[in-house]
């Protein structure tokens, strides 16, 4: 039932899924009045209905429906990966709630005391994995050291990179730039050799350059980042979308471009990933936007079942300790 258009497109999502894994099978939660007439016949003996009556709104709060509603999707999944009966979990529901039900559910790392939203992005050198995202604010040195960890074991479990380049996310090069907080991170991060290659402080220009497979920063910069980026890819869509209809010049230049812009917009798309996982937590968890569609719901499933098979929790485990 989650996101914009639930639960019509997720059903879609799963099918694409379906396809494109054929040893693999969902469990879907939600209520069975909406979701049963949706089960395409050709999946129905990959897909297991669970009946979660409880609808957590995406502005409801997390903590009061964590108490309230035991019996919704979001709670149900969750606790079907915590006693094993699934190995991943995937929403498109209230953000706010699956970053809290994941944490309380699955439990955090022992070592980890902040979890973090990671977000997979496009550059020109391929995949880059930005961290946090907007799962916490005002993040203290230890935790963006522990990011760092999280999203190296995420790079190497699913975007295959053996020996990934991590970056921390600041105002200049200089190990001295920067305040109180970046500059102890940097020291903490360039310790830390053995784990990762450490190439320094990346600014927001280098991430699409490619500087860094693992770029780390707080939440809160992190989280306005992703929202800027996705509003001037809009802006860049929209105004060559009103520009192409300005005369008939603009229209065959566009005619023209066309399939740059169509390979530009797959590059860059945050859909041709799918989700955002939350690190931290004893269990895969992979949160997809609100607006996503079918193919963007196949994709945030991909994402997790590539984690389980890359031994995502095992992975982080052996970097934490």
């Amino acid at each position: 039932m989650g996101g914009d258009h639930g639960p019509a497109e997720i059903l879609g999502g799963v099918s694409l899924f379906l396809e494109a894994c054929p040893d693999a099978k969902v469990q879907l939660f939600g209520p069975l009045d909406h979701l049963l007439p949706l089960i395409p016949t050709r999946f129905e003996d990959r897909i297991e209905v669970i009946d979660a009556p409880d609808v957590i709104g995406m502005g409801e709060a997390p903590t009061r429906a964590f108490r309230t509603k035991k019996k919704s999707s979001i709670y149900l999944g969750l606790d079907a990966v915590k006693s094993g009966r699934a190995d991943a979990f995937m929403s498109a529901g209230n953000t706010g709630a699956v970053m809290a039900f994941s944490t309380l559910i699955l439990g955090r790392h022992p070592r980890i005391e902040r979890p973090a939203i990671a977000t997979v992005l496009s550059s020109k050198k391929g995949a880059v994995l930005m961290l946090d995202m907007g799962a916490s604010v005002d993040s203290k040195p230890q935790h963006l050291m522990d990011f760092s960890l999280l999203g190296t074991a995420f790079a190497r479990a699913v975007l295959g990179i053996a020996n990934p380049r991590v970056g921390l996310l600041n105002i200049g090069e200089e190990p001295e730039k920067g305040g109180v907080v970046e500059q102890a991170t940097f020291a903490l991060m360039s310790e830390a050799g053995a784990h990762y290659t450490f190439v320094g402080n990346v600014e927001g220009r280098h991430i699409f350059e490619g500087m860094a497979d693992v770029v780390v920063c707080d939440g809160f910069v992190g989280n306005n980042l992703l929202k800027f980026g996705e509003g001037v890819a809009s802006l860049f869509f929209d105004f060559f979308r009103v520009e192409a209809k300005a005369s008939l010049r603009s229209l065959i230049g566009a005619w023209l471009l066309k399939p740059a812009i169509k390979t530009f917009y797959r590059r860059y798309d945050y859909s041709e990933y799918g989700g955002a996982p939350l690190l931290g937590v004893n269990g895969v968890s992979v949160i997809a936007h609100g607006k996503s569609q079918s193919y963007t719901i196949k994709n945030a499933l991909l994402q997790a079942y590539k984690a389980v098979n890359g031994r995502l929790i095992e992975k982080m485990e052996s970097a934490l300790s």
